[in-house]
């Protein structure tokens, strides 16, 4: 599917230099990276959504999370790092994919162009990653079904929707009331889809056990059917061990980690929307 670049020229300059940026190449530390990166950004889009309550916009319509339309750059096969090749690469997005409200985008909801420009570039991010980590995110995204990251995000988003509020905030700031909620479901049920993302894999096959002991050494058979494995099997065990690394980070990302290393990233939203 063709995807396009962000509308705003300026967020689509700064999509286009991120994808000059020149990251490390372990796998743990990516993991670890592209998680926290998805939950920031869901913590800030839900300041969004309860920012576009908040103003009045009217947000009627069946929610619904669907494949990126949008994507700030594309990864090369000739990716290097520190001028040494990587290996092939692809741009994986953050945020599962794009929400709509009815048949509109979220960003369209939002009746200042700085403010739509800003949802819409949440959508639009990416980074260069090696393939199994986009192996590994298709598994916990479900394909849009229940139970996966995408259903997660749609839930967050109705918990928000509909909502009732209770407390008075001034304007202007997020009403932490309703991301709370909302952020809530969206940690408990991201857990679920990344274990159930993580028993898919597993039940596919990987590449074949080494037979012995590193002290003894190892079968001529098993280290040779392990040499021969193709890369289907060795993006599945990637793959698989690149979920076991979200989970763990997963749990970690509680509604108390918000507060506590997400208020820079809640204080950016309340300054970047404008009604």
């Amino acid at each position: 599917m063709a995807r396009q670049r962000v509308s705003d020229p300026d967020l689509r300059s700064l999509g286009k230099f991120q994808g000059k940026i020149d990251r490390n190449c372990n796998f743990l530390q990516q993991a670890l990276d592209h998680n926290l990166g998805r939950n920031v950004r869901v913590a800030k889009l839900l300041g969004y959504l309860a920012l576009l309550r908040q103003s009045g916009a009217s947000l009627t319509g069946i929610i619904r999370c669907v494949a990126a339309q949008r994507q700030n750059f594309s990864s090369s096969k000739l990716m290097t790092h520190m001028n040494l090749p990587t290996g092939p690469t692809e741009a994986a997005h953050f945020l599962p994919g794009q929400i709509l409200i009815g048949v509109d985008p979220i960003w369209s909801f939002a009746k200042n162009p700085i403010t739509r420009g800003h949802i819409e570039f949440l959508f639009a991010e990416v980074e260069h990653l090696p393939a199994p980590f986009n192996h590994a995110d298709t598994a916990a995204e479900a394909k849009g079904e229940a139970g996966g990251l995408c259903s997660a995000l749609v839930s967050a988003c109705k918990t928000l929707v509909g909502r009732r509020l209770t407390g008075r905030v001034s304007d202007g700031k997020i009403p932490l009331e309703l991301v709370q909620a909302a952020y809530e479901d969206w940690h408990q049920d991201a857990v679920r889809a990344l274990n159930s993302g993580a028993a898919k894999k597993r039940t596919k096959p990987g590449i074949p056990p080494l037979v012995g002991n590193p002290f003894d050494g190892y079968t001529a058979e098993s280290i040779s059917a392990r040499s021969g494995a193709g890369s289907e099997l060795w993006n599945r065990d990637d793959s698989l061990r690149i979920l076991q690394y979200y989970i763990e980070d997963q749990q970690q990302r509680t509604w108390q980690w918000v507060t506590r290393d997400c208020r820079e990233a809640l204080r950016e939203v309340e300054w970047n929307f404008k009604g």
